[in-house]
């Protein structure tokens, strides 16, 4: 998932009065404001930076068989298969976002559809197609969970723009400042994109067995030698959060938060395989599986609330209104369907979730960025 950004565009002009508003509303700022938070502490804490994850861990590590079938239960058929299938109601209702690209959405969706088709039937097997979802996967993973981090960031980071007089001398040298600075920030966030994203699909890489005496790439062994210069990466991120925080303030706490349980979880993924410890990696994987689904809903859901400000007559802005409602009943009945569905084709259902799978990597990544803002016109009086 890219991170989603405000439109520059669709923001409303300011007046006197809003701006007395403002700055009298400032001193009551709610916590949620003041930490970063897109819902409230308890809701972003829970389902977004998803803290509970070591007691998933736990409860599957003491309860055993029972316990870990139980888990994979509930998140194969109420969790996952519902947070890929809501990318299809996106695409098919956001008609702000999704403008003038029905026909590419629906040609993708047709191209996804024949070619794996194509696979099944020409190979026999879904060994080819599972191959494929689990390397996107682990792009969609990484990209995702970077984009939620940048969201919090800009959160936290956001400034309003100021208007320049191009005939002010100290207003021009300002400028110039500002654009290198901003030309620093960027260079910055690339190198910090390289390093969050590369960093988790290392750790996806090891959790799929590379490196391993027995997994897919034995002769590349050596690889196990990485994992201590690779953990050096979470340390660097989490100490940096740290010393924004507390020097500065422009880490956000619940950024900061959902920083150290991302990098926490994914460095217990990455311990577990380099000890080759199987079992601990399968209990892992369930717990980052339930995170990942679990932060997309609420980043899902943290959008329809923005949506309310969109027109009535936007489909999108009358679904926000029930989206709660909705919710629960789409995973009600995509989590039902989908098990029914399994207990009687299962292989139809394999390839049938395949499909959706690939729908949503491929539309997740177009929904969520932002719009170009449109270059704006006019000369100066």
């Amino acid at each position: 998932m890219s991170a989603v950004l405000e439109n520059p565009t669709t923001q409303s002009h300011p007046t006197p009065n809003a701006d007395a508003s403002r700055s009298s509303g400032a001193v009551q700022a709610n916590p949620s404001s003041r930490g970063g938070f897109l819902f409230s502490p308890w809701i972003d804490l829970i389902f977004v930076a998803n803290l509970l994850w070591p007691l998933v861990v736990f409860i599957d590590v003491l309860g055993g068989t029972t316990a870990h079938e139980g888990l994979l239960f509930w998140q194969i058929y109420f969790i996952t298969a519902p947070h890929r299938w809501i990318t299809i109601v996106l695409v098919a209702v956001d008609h702000h976002k999704a403008q003038d690209r029905r026909w590419l959405f629906g040609a993708l969706a047709l191209a996804i559809l024949v070619v794996c088709l194509g696979l099944q039937m020409g190979t026999g097997s879904l060994l080819c197609l599972g191959m494929i979802d689990y390397v996107w996967n682990a792009w969609h993973f990484s990209s995702q969970h970077h984009g939620i981090y940048r969201i919090y960031q800009r959160r936290s980071s956001s400034k309003p723009h100021v208007q320049s007089d191009p005939f002010d001398r100290t207003s021009k040298i300002a400028t110039e400042q500002a654009n290198s600075r901003r030309l620093s920030v960027k260079h910055s966030a690339t190198i910090q994109k390289i390093l969050f994203r590369g960093f988790l699909l290392y750790a996806i890489a090891r959790v799929a067995g590379v490196g391993w005496p027995e997994g897919p790439f034995p002769t590349l062994n050596a690889i196990s030698q990485l994992d201590w210069l690779m953990l050096l990466i979470p340390v660097g991120f989490c100490g940096v959060a740290v010393q924004r925080s507390l020097r500065s303030g422009r880490e956000s706490l619940a950024g900061t938060a959902y920083l150290f349980s991302v990098m926490a979880l994914f460095t217990c993924l990455l311990l577990a395989a380099h000890y080759e410890n199987s079992r601990l990696v399968i209990q892992l994987a369930l717990a980052s599986a339930i995170f990942h689904s679990m932060e997309y809903m609420s980043i899902v859901t943290w959008s329809m609330k923005k949506s309310g400000t969109l027109p009535n007559k936007n489909p999108l802005t009358r679904l926000s209104k029930i989206w709660m409602l909705f919710l629960v009943a789409f995973v009600l009945v995509i989590g039902l369907g989908n098990y029914l569905m399994s207990r009687g084709y299962f292989e139809i259902w394999v390839l049938a979730n395949l499909v959706v799978a690939f729908w949503h990597y491929c539309f997740d990544g177009m929904l969520w960025k932002s719009p170009k803002p449109k270059a704006q016109t006019g000369g100066v009086a």
